[in-house]
């Protein structure tokens, strides 16, 4: 059979849209007497869905025939003076069947959806092999779900079908970033996800969660973790030295009340430190205490809700608590990950350059980039205050001239 004598037929006809739903789904029978119905089907179908902000979103349906004869080529060309002299003809079938898609998928989702501003095109363009593409553009309100800053998308074409000629894009607004997606989609680009057909949803998709990346989004992720851990240390170290400020005053005070309440003989107990020790309740285990303090205000560092954090500062962050390297199947068990979405998080870290990996045997070792541990000046810190607090306990206690002798 030639295409060229169908080829009018079978675009004049598009504006019935060929997808179908997988009975049950929020749109069980859209876009009925699709291509089912035609004797040619278009060589490819592309779905491109760009979500906005507050749900609504710009459609994008393209169908495109190959345009392989001279024969073909007249024939779209015919089609394409036709679109143009009555164009409200395609747009008024085309809106109508979308707008019974919309009020399905309205009971289904109990959000109210309208379908507007369609408008159609034909043009030859060249791919680089010529064809003749036939393009409807529609706003969908109510599309997405809005929860919160969230935007989750999917659940009005629950179910949806893709055959083996057909893709379905979806896109999200600049500044979200992704946060799952079901099922795993064939491909992942910046800012959107793709579907190549075969693809049969099933009920529940397929489903898309995105979210704000934050008034930083700017900044790379490991420059934010970053600053985060130096303002954490900071804080320690300034809470530190506040009470050691503090101890030493108290210690002060307590020896002047001592010297002035009591006789001569107590003014000589006093300057050993022994009243300032029973009063202010300072002294060896006072020291032990405030450092036991100190150690669980570090312990209890402000944390952030996982919700709030997208996947990569997730990854980023747990990194982070390991000491700057940490095992990718680590990583996923730790997340509760598939491979597939750890991998997928892992690479778009590396490609940004905010996470190195490399290979130890067969695992993947990830660590973040000049990242330099801090533990040696933790232990030089923690072997001097412990050697400040030995001699000054041997002085208090009388005993300076054994530390002297040992020194």
């Amino acid at each position: 059979m030639k295409r060229a004598p169908v080829l009018l037929a079978v675009v004049a006809l598009l504006g019935a849209v060929g997808l179908a739903l997988a009975a049950g789904g929020a749109g069980a029978v859209p876009f009925e007497g699709g291509f089912a119905q035609m004797d040619v089907e278009p060589d490819d179908v592309s779905m491109a869905v760009a979500v906005q902000p507050d749900g609504d979103a710009q459609w994008t349906v393209e169908y495109r025939i190959r345009l392989g004869t001279d024969e073909e080529e007249r024939a779209f060309e015919q089609l394409r003076a036709d679109v143009e002299n009555d164009t409200e003809a395609y747009t008024t079938r085309f809106r109508d069947r979308m707008a019974s898609t919309a009020a399905t998928a309205e009971s289904a989702t109990g959000r109210n959806m309208t379908v507007s501003n369609a408008t159609v095109t034909a043009e030859r363009r060249e791919l680089p092999q010529a064809y003749g593409v036939l393009t409807y553009r529609f706003e969908w309100t109510n599309f997405a779900a809005v929860d919160g800053d969230r935007l989750r998308v999917g659940d009005a074409v629950d179910g949806l079908f893709l055959d083996g000629s057909s893709s379905l894009i979806v896109s999200w607004p600049d500044g979200y970033r992704l946060g799952e997606t079901t099922p795993e989609p064939s491909e992942v680009r910046e800012g959107s996800v793709v579907w190549n057909g075969p693809v049969d949803f099933s009920a529940g998709q397929p489903r898309i969660a995105v979210a704000p990346a934050g008034p930083l989004s700017g900044v790379p992720t490991a420059g934010l973790v970053a600053l985060f851990a130096v303002l954490v240390v900071a804080g320690i170290t300034a809470y530190r030295r506040r009470n050691a400020g503090d101890d030493g005053g108290e210690g002060v005070v307590a020896t002047d009340t001592a010297v002035g309440s009591e006789t001569a003989g107590s003014e000589t107990a006093a300057s050993d430190g022994t009243a300032a020790s029973g009063e202010s309740g300072l002294g060896g285990d006072g020291d032990a205490d405030t450092s036991g303090e100190s150690d669980d205000e570090a312990d209890a560092a402000p944390t952030v809700d996982s919700d709030l954090l997208s996947n990569e500062e997730q990854v980023l962050r747990l990194i982070e608590s390991q000491g700057g390297r940490m095992k990718q199947k680590q990583v996923a068990e730790e997340l509760d990950w598939t491979a597939a979405k750890t991998s997928q998080v892992v690479t778009g870290l590396r490609d940004e350059g905010d996470l190195d990996g490399f290979r130890l045997g067969r695992e993947n070792v990830l660590s973040l980039p000049e990242f330099e541990p801090d533990g040696d000046a933790s232990d030089e810190d923690a072997e001097s205050e412990v050697g400040d607090d030995a001699g000054g306990s041997d002085a208090d206690g009388g005993d300076g001239n054994d530390a002297a002798g040992s020194d």
